[in-house]
């Protein structure tokens, strides 16, 4: 698993998508924002069909097909020029995100459960965040060497495509306990939306996780080549600073359970997302001041703490392993869904109006998570069963 996420965390492109896509390949700030809905919205009508066939058929085959798809995806962005073409590249990375998301955590907790040590998924969680953050930190201080002067990143994506195929073969060692359908899949899907429901505090969580993910993901995504271009940083140094946020990230990854047990679930949610309503207030004061960069950086705390206290708190929530790929699916839905719908008027924005209203616009939406953290309170109590 860790060789796994380790190569599937990777995106030696990150960087410079933005750039690539606009200044290099031609295509208008708005297509941007389109083909990026293309993957959000492809992503919530896979998500939840393709958690039910990682719960039915196995978490493992779903992300060796996850890995796959990702080459894919990077192959034609290499040797595409067109919308269409990118299209096509966007739909086949949906189809990794549908086929890990939920897969990957699912079939690693359901394997401590088979053992009576739930506990230590959160740590592991904690351990894998970690050493994927941390090899993308040496990816990304790399990445500048395959990019050319004027900014071409296309060996990026080849590279990304040769090392995700590593990690499809990763997926053949994956092992995971054996599990034995007992009902249709329409009942399956039934019973799963029941669970969501009934679930006490099960869609707090999504709606949290849905929002501070939206956050994070416009700030290392649509707003950072914006960003740090008015703020005057050559775009020689955009990988090293997508390196130091993830480094930060691995760090924050590493300790995030031992602060959740310290602290407790709801200040370190607060705490999450206040520091993403700091960081983009701050930033819309002034987007092209010398403390741009660093601020930008600072969104690097909750992309660290975030996907481990999330993951704990929804497994832990789950209490029918059979359908666990499946509810998890409705997490990733709702987040790249919102996000989906955000980016598209985001990016739009970025071409009428300021980058301060944007920035603005940002730091509102981080207001909800902060009135939803109280709602994830009691789950540190929660045992799966």
């Amino acid at each position: 698993m860790l060789v796994y996420q380790l190569t599937q965390h990777t995106p030696l492109y990150w960087p410079y998508m933005f750039l690539f896509i606009t200044g290099v390949r031609g295509l208008p700030a708005s297509d941007f924002g389109l083909l990026k809905s293309i993957y959000y919205f492809t992503v919530m009508g896979a998500e939840v069909p393709l958690g039910v066939v990682a719960d039915r058929l196995g978490r493992r085959t779903t992300l060796f097909l996850g890995a796959l798809a990702n080459s894919g995806g990077c192959l034609l962005y290499a040797t595409g020029g067109s919308f269409a073409a990118f299209a096509v590249a966007e739909l086949m990375f949906a189809l990794t995100t549908a086929l890990q998301s939920g897969a990957d955590s699912a079939l690693l907790f359901d394997a401590y459960a088979a053992d009576d040590r739930t506990h230590e998924f959160a740590p592991a969680m904690g351990v894998l965040g970690s050493a994927g953050l941390a090899g993308a930190t040496v990816a990304f201080t790399l990445a500048g060497l395959l990019v050319t002067p004027d900014g071409d990143a296309t060996w990026t994506y080849v590279a990304t495509a040769l090392v995700s195929l590593v990690g499809a073969a990763a997926a053949f060692a994956l092992r995971e306990p054996p599990r034995v359908p007992t009902v249709r899949v329409h009942r399956h899907v039934a019973d799963a939306l029941g669970d969501l429901v009934r679930t006490p505090g099960l869609a707090a969580i999504i709606a949290y996780g849905a929002v501070v993910y939206t956050a994070i993901r416009g700030a290392n995504a649509l707003l950072w080549n914006p960003v740090l271009g008015a703020a005057g940083v050559p775009v020689a140094a955009f990988g090293a600073l997508t390196a130091a946020v993830t480094l930060l990230g691995a760090f924050t990854s590493w300790r995030a359970d031992a602060w959740r047990r310290r602290a407790g679930t709801v200040p370190v949610a607060v705490a999450i997302a206040g520091s993403l309503a700091a960081m983009y207030v701050l930033l819309a004061l002034a987007p092209g001041g010398a403390f741009a960069a660093p601020l930008l950086l600072s969104h690097g705390l909750a992309l660290g703490i975030a996907p481990v206290i999330l993951a704990d708190m929804m497994n832990r929530r789950i209490h029918v392993s059979e359908r666990r790929a499946t509810l998890l699916s409705f997490e990733s839905l709702f987040q790249r869904g919102f996000y989906g719908v955000i980016v598209i008027a985001a990016a739009a924005a970025l071409g009428d109006r300021s980058l301060s209203t944007v920035l603005i616009g940002f730091a509102l939406l981080c207001v909800v998570p902060l009135l939803l953290a109280a709602r994830l309170r009691g789950d540190e109590k929660v045992d799966a069963t």
